[in-house]
């Protein structure tokens, strides 16, 4: 017969390790540009990121949320697989369920981009992306 456990020996440790990002657009492709850029700023403050290299980066989802989730996700993995550091963003083609991107960048140079922080995965806490009188508003955390 195995132990019989009468006292919990665990606790739950609460841990802030995430940053929100909060954008809004006059179109679904402007609020995403936005995003893109908000979570660019999460990684570096660097302002100086050449236009060297355009990738092209289609993403498909059942909804406006899982589009933004995929979307930055992309970029994420795009960023730790090929060390890409985006610079500008076109939205060639969005709906509600896929986006069409061309974005220029360049690769990550340590010497001259300062990383502020390392973005984990992009969450669906708290995650809104919604119609507005004056076009769309978003926000959606990250895990540091």
């Amino acid at each position: 017969m195995g132990e019989v456990v009468t006292m919990n020996s665990f606790r739950l440790l609460e841990h802030t390790a995430d940053i929100g990002i909060a954008a809004a657009g006059e179109s679904l492709a402007a609020l995403f540009q936005q995003l893109a850029l908000g979570m660019r700023q999460v990684m570096t403050e660097t302002a100086d990121i050449e236009p060297q290299r355009k990738i092209q980066l289609e993403v498909q989802a059942a909804d406006r949320q899982e589009l933004l989730v995929n979307w930055l996700g992309e970029l994420l993995y795009r960023f730790e697989a090929e060390q890409f550091l985006p610079g500008c963003f076109e939205i060639d083609e969005i709906c509600e369920q896929q986006l069409k991107a061309s974005v220029w960048g360049e690769t990550l140079d340590p010497k001259r981009h300062q990383l502020e922080r390392e973005i984990k995965a992009i969450t669906y806490h708290q995650i809104e992306v919604e119609p507005t009188a004056n076009g769309w508003r978003a926000q959606v955390y990250v895990d540091l």
